[in-house]
């Protein structure tokens, strides 16, 4: 019986992955139009702000940043993380259930309560989008301004999505 229940759960996460990932560049593209449809992960300003705060060190010697810009830099996300604080760490909270989502997940309790944890899920992403949308939008115009050319274009090429093996 145990055992029934594990894959239960598991085949529910599973289900919840799927919805997610088909529900999130619907939710974009009515929020950024119809180029939007390619995924929240793909929005510049959120690649941007996931590259900070990931792999800062790494992302800013790949710009080749001078001391002023990196100053510059520090002080946009400071104040990003100021004015963003409790959406930031709700953003960072969804993707790292998003990364472990093969272990157990909060409100995927098997049987019927799947859809509603579906909705629930899509709710919140939905709300953390109108919330973090434009501030990420922000975050990467404020950045831009701070390049020069050269800069600008590998900023461009770092935050390019990975591409899928056969596309």
């Amino acid at each position: 019986m145990k055992h029934a229940t594990f894959h239960r759960r598991i085949a529910a996460l599973g289900v919840l992955a799927v919805a997610i990932a088909l529900v999130l560049p619907a939710s974009l593209s009515a929020q950024r139009g119809a180029g939007g449809a390619r995924g929240m992960l793909n929005n510049p300003g959120i690649r941007l702000w996931t590259q900070f705060d990931e792999n800062y060190e790494e992302f800013t010697k790949q710009l080749t940043l001078t001391e002023e810009q990196g100053e510059s830099i520090a002080a946009l996300l400071k104040d990003f993380r100021e004015k963003n604080e409790q959406g930031l760490e709700e953003y960072t909270e969804m993707r790292q259930s998003m990364r472990n989502r093969g272990g157990g997940g909060r409100g995927a309790g098997g049987g019927g309560g799947n859809r509603q944890a579906m909705q629930a899920t899509f709710q919140r992403m939905q709300t953390l989008l109108e919330k973090l949308g434009p501030a990420f939008t922000k975050l990467h115009t404020d950045v831009g301004e701070l390049l020069n050319e050269d800069q600008t274009k590998k900023l461009a090429e770092l935050l390019q999505p990975p591409r899928r093996p056969g596309s």
